[in-house]
């Protein structure tokens, strides 16, 4: 598996049931982002149904330059439309301009109507993937008092430190940072969109929306997230997925500095069966300033 950064490790924020199912089953949860606690995440800008007559427009417009002006435009031959545009541009010195613009018009609804249906179906799709799509959210940091609140149950949880490892070619080696952004991120311009209609410049879709997923509203930016994400037909419709990592990639768990007395001993006890390499700290209050200190305890 390829390393996408120079990290030896990160963090995982977690209330203290989950982190006891993490130490007995060796395992992270990934989630579905229909279930992030941000209904904006995963979102992206795209055009509606009302510009598809405007797109169509553009898009003849475009057709006309390509095939009767631009000679250094090449098509993509290995797609069935490419390679279509490919022999209609070998014979424009036979097909007038004039007919071919009354042809257009003449098939205006009917193209609106199809790019209509593509829209709809597109959106069926995107929405179907977000569905099977699964993120390991993941931090960089292990003493962030607002993460600490927010997903670690209002510092009675505990924090996980992951390790990296080259040779386990574990997920975390290809973890990617988060972006924060005011406004939705542009899935693909009008003008993209229609060079990758006429087989210019094709689009890898999937990957797009893969690099959309790692982008949130910039209020959000405390955080200093990465995320790994696995987009799987075989995958359900939502809810999350525990998935195994070697004993290895625990490398150390910090307890909440409010994480009752309890469920310490519960997890000092199952981490000393089941990971017994796993260093153990404690979570305190600072004493001098707002922030967390850790005492090792094994």
């Amino acid at each position: 598996m390829p390393r996408y950064h120079d990290r030896d490790c990160f963090f995982k924020y977690v209330t203290n049931e989950i982190a006891k199912l993490i130490i007995k089953n060796h395992t992270l949860r990934w989630s579905c982002p229909v279930d992030f606690n941000d209904p904006f995440d995963h979102r992206f800008a795209f055009f509606d149904e009302p510009r598809i007559e405007a797109i169509f427009e553009l898009l003849i417009k475009r057709f006309e330059t390509y095939i009767w002006e631009r000679d250094d435009i090449q098509f993509d031959e290995t797609h069935p439309f490419g390679s279509i545009l490919v022999l209609f541009k070998k014979n424009k010195d036979v097909i007038p301009r004039e007919v071919f613009r009354r042809n257009a018009e003449t098939i205006r609804h009917r193209i609106i109507q199809a790019g209509q249906r593509a829209l709809a179906e597109f959106n069926e799709e995107t929405k179907r993937a977000r569905l099977q799509t699964r993120v390991l959210c993941l931090a960089e940091e292990n003493d962030n008092l607002l993460m600490w609140s927010h997903y670690s149950g209002s510092h009675t949880g505990a924090v996980f430190k992951l390790n990296a490892i080259d040779k386990l070619d574990v997920p975390l080696l290809v973890a990617k940072k988060v972006r924060y952004s005011r406004e939705y991120p542009v899935l693909v311009a009008e003008e993209e969109w229609v060079n990758h209609a006429l087989c210019i410049n094709r689009i890898d879709m999937g990957r797009r929306e893969g690099d959309l997923l790692l982008v949130k509203g910039e209020d959000w930016c405390y955080e200093n997230e990465w995320r790994v994400s696995i987009t799987d037909e075989t995958y359900p419709l939502g809810g999350a997925i525990d998935f195994r990592e070697p004993s290895e990639v625990f490398g150390a768990i910090y307890l909440g500095c409010r994480m009752p007395r309890k469920d310490e001993e519960e997890i000092m006890e199952l981490a000393g069966q089941s990971l017994p390499n796993m260093e153990i700290w404690k979570a305190v209050d600072g004493q001098r300033a707002y922030k967390i200190e850790l005492e090792r305890l094994k």
